[in-house]
């Protein structure tokens, strides 16, 4: 219905001027400054009543990317093409087993859209299934679902471990806005852009160019998505840090309860990375909390730094890693988890102890 729409509608400029350029033959008139702009006008309109035509056809045909929201026609567009799951619920190319597999560590990563892989294409691309591919005596399965943060991961995590789920390696892949759902303005904030966009008038709602330009719009026009990244350091310097911090401390305690052992992996912002990168000292933050409570920590901040955003977000409108951004996590994760393996044998489950 859209591109009828967009299709009829240069029909009125086009007849407009079709008419024009009839009568103005008819009379043999010598052309005037009004004849002239007359005629420009309405050419003019003609040209610009194609664009949404062509925007429709360009986003709802040939683009395909996502958006960091995902909440686009094109972004599920790109998810109903790219997006596939396991039995299990989780984004993966294979099944996974409640039980350990004999002979066999398991590797479990625990984490959110950058996890999960949202941006990259082929489910091989991303940093998990890479190790996978390079370890294939490692059982590598994935715990993550987009738009967790570190309260959705912990009661996920319990979830699985409720239906039988049996640890032996974690990693939780943080990211710095885990911290999110501690701060009710966020999360209102993003309930609200959603909200109007389902309210917004039908064009808005059904067309892929308009839809696309509405969401960018409202983000660049509201306060807390413009400074988002000033908004979320202020939450590691007060209330929000410590509830975050007994969150973590909860799931390190989850995981060691069931017989795994935890490491930890941290992702910069990919879009925000360079000398004026704004997040140094919460990276500190999270590195001393983790070595206070002897819990492994790969800070992938170095990884990145010297790179550009262009080279490490899947595009313009998407802060995600990029398969280039991935394939850099798996080398130095390969190598921190490597170590990890080397210094700790797999633990029983305190269930199964006397």
């Amino acid at each position: 219905m859209v591109i009828v729409l967009f299709l009829l509608i240069p029909l009125l400029p086009l007849a407009a001027l079709l008419i024009f350029r009839r009568l103005f033959r008819a009379r043999h008139e010598k052309a005037r400054l009004f004849h002239l702009l007359l005629g420009n006008t309405l050419l003019l309109l003609l040209l610009l009543s194609l664009i949404p035509l062509l925007g429709e056809i360009y986003y709802g045909f040939f683009y395909d990317q996502t958006d960091s929201l995902a909440y686009t026609k094109t972004s599920r567009h790109w998810f109903a093409r790219h997006w596939v799951n396991n039995p299990s619920g989780i984004r993966d190319d294979i099944n996974y087993a409640l039980a350990l597999k004999p002979g066999k560590r398991r590797l479990t990563f625990v984490g959110d859209s950058f996890t999960v892989g949202q941006g990259i294409k082929n489910v091989n691309d991303r940093f998990p299934n890479i190790i996978r591919s390079a370890h294939p005596d490692w059982d590598v399965q994935i715990l993550g679902q987009l738009g967790f943060d570190t309260g959705g991961e912990l009661e996920y995590l319990n979830n699985c471990l409720q239906q039988g789920y049996q640890l032996d390696q974690v990693i939780l892949v943080y990211c710095l806005n885990d911290i999110s759902d501690t701060m009710p303005q966020w999360t209102n904030a993003v309930a609200n852009l959603y909200a109007k966009l389902d309210r917004s008038p039908w064009l808005l709602r059904e067309s892929y160019f308009f839809n696309t330009l509405a969401l960018r719009w409202m983000t660049k026009q509201d306060p807390l998505f413009r400074n988002y990244f000033d908004f979320l350091t202020e939450a590691y310097q007060g209330s929000s840090w410590q509830s975050q911090k007994g969150r973590l401390l909860q799931f390190r305690n989850l995981v060691q309860s069931h017989g795994g052992h935890l490491s930890v992996v941290t992702f910069p912002f990919p879009n925000a990375v360079g000398p004026q990168y704004k997040f140094y000292e919460v990276h500190r933050q999270l590195d001393n909390f983790w070595q206070n409570f002897q819990v492994a920590h790969l800070d992938l901040l170095p990884v990145y730094n010297h790179l550009t955003s262009k080279q490490l977000t899947v595009n313009s409108n998407d802060a995600h890693p990029n398969e280039y951004a991935n394939r850099l996590a798996a080398a130095a994760i390969d190598k921190f988890i490597t170590d990890e393996l080397a210094n700790t044998t797999r633990l029983p489950d305190i269930r199964q102890l006397p």
